[in-house]
């Protein structure tokens, strides 16, 4: 026999599924219908629940989290929520996801200091092609990396990191999530005055079947952050990854989050 919890919790996806949004953290967040990350939310609870805790630790009010590849909010919406004087900007250009990402901002209370973009992230601005395949935007980025299925080029606008923190008049920034399968190094160089002045902590994505479809090396990761000076931390475990060799075993051995913190520590 099912067990009752996971009887309720398909019963209410279904629901949800029906009416389109569901409530998260209190808000009342709507999703495309073959949204992964809504079917991840309900059979997880706290969808990444160890990545959120990471950000709730960095996430200080009186700055700005850049949440960059939100789709539909999931990791905006509790930083919001528990802290009353931070300002989230949350980034997702797939058309999947981001009128509904865009919907939830203006439904949420947070309209005030809560922005969602619908550029994407870049180290140059203009426009560019972006690959949207299925599951609701979870795999969708600047090239397709085949996890996401077939997938259908769109055209999209294009920013850089830095563009959108002079527009937003420099603020100071305690953390940065980046998740743009594969495309995060070029989010990186187009942030270098946002790090380098803000020193944020930075939650980032390094995954090697993203890479390759990129055409990234993985070890320029680890030259961003010696150029940056910051160091790399592979994920959960927080193991320090110091060089190619370290960092190749980690990929291979399944890590794909990596915390990045600068060398001289987090500004209080």
């Amino acid at each position: 026999m099912m067990p009752v919890t996971n009887c309720r919790r398909r019963l209410k996806s279904r629901f949800y599924k029906l009416v389109g949004f569901f409530p998260y953290f209190g808000v009342r967040t709507y999703f495309p219908a073959d949204s992964l990350v809504f079917l991840l939310a309900c059979e997880q609870g706290i969808y990444e629940a160890d990545n959120l805790h990471l950000l709730r630790t960095f996430a200080r009010d009186g700055t700005t989290v850049f949440d960059i590849g939100a789709n539909i909010g999931l990791m905006s919406i509790p930083l919001l929520c528990e802290h009353p004087k931070l300002r989230v900007v949350s980034f997702e250009p797939s058309p999947a996801a981001r009128d509904c990402l865009a919907r939830t901002v203006r439904e949420s209370g947070y309209a005030n200091r809560w922005i969602s973009v619908s550029d994407a992230l870049s180290d140059k601005s203009g426009t560019a092609s972006f690959e949207c395949g299925a599951y609701g935007a979870a795999f969708d980025g600047m090239k397709s990396t085949g996890r996401g299925g077939a997938t259908t080029a769109v055209q999209v606008t294009v920013a850089t990191l830095d563009q959108v923190w002079n527009r937003l008049g420099k603020p100071s920034v305690s953390v940065v999530k980046i998740d743009v399968e594969g495309h995060e190094l070029s989010v990186l160089r187009g942030g270098t005055a946002c790090f380098t002045h803000t020193r944020p902590a930075v939650l980032i994505e390094w995954c090697l079947r993203n890479l390759a479809a990129n055409h990234i090396a993985p070890g320029e990761l680890l030259e961003w952050a010696v150029q940056t000076r910051y160091r790399v931390l592979a994920l959960p475990e927080l193991n320090p990854v110091s060089d190619a060799v370290l960092l190749d075993v980690q990929l291979r051995s399944g890590r794909e989050n990596f915390l990045l913190v600068p060398s001289e520590g987090i500004a209080p």
